[in-house]
């Protein structure tokens, strides 16, 4: 399995279109053909992003209750999420 690492900050998630076919633009660096990908794959990717977007939101409430107790304690947070991935033994 390959994995990309993408960042591609404010730019825009959109759809395109190529003659007759259809593209998912991520950034300025992706375009994945989606022309004939089938409703059940539409719904898993919707799934995925829902799934990622939560994640997210999950990460960065951690770091706002952080930021809370620091400053409730009268010190500074500096706010580092943790990272999820693999980590050596």
């Amino acid at each position: 399995m390959k994995t990309f690492t993408l960042a591609w900050g404010d730019r825009p998630i959109q759809l395109e279109t190529d003659g007759a076919r259809t593209f998912l633009r991520l950034g300025a660096t992706l375009r994945v053909e989606v022309t004939d990908a089938s409703l059940d794959q539409l719904d898993k990717l919707a799934d995925v992003a829902a799934d990622l977007a939560d994640m997210r939101r999950d990460r960065d409430r951690a770091a706002e209750v952080a930021d809370q107790v620091a400053a409730e304690d009268g010190v500074r947070s500096i706010s580092i999420p943790a990272q999820p991935g693999r980590v050596a033994a």
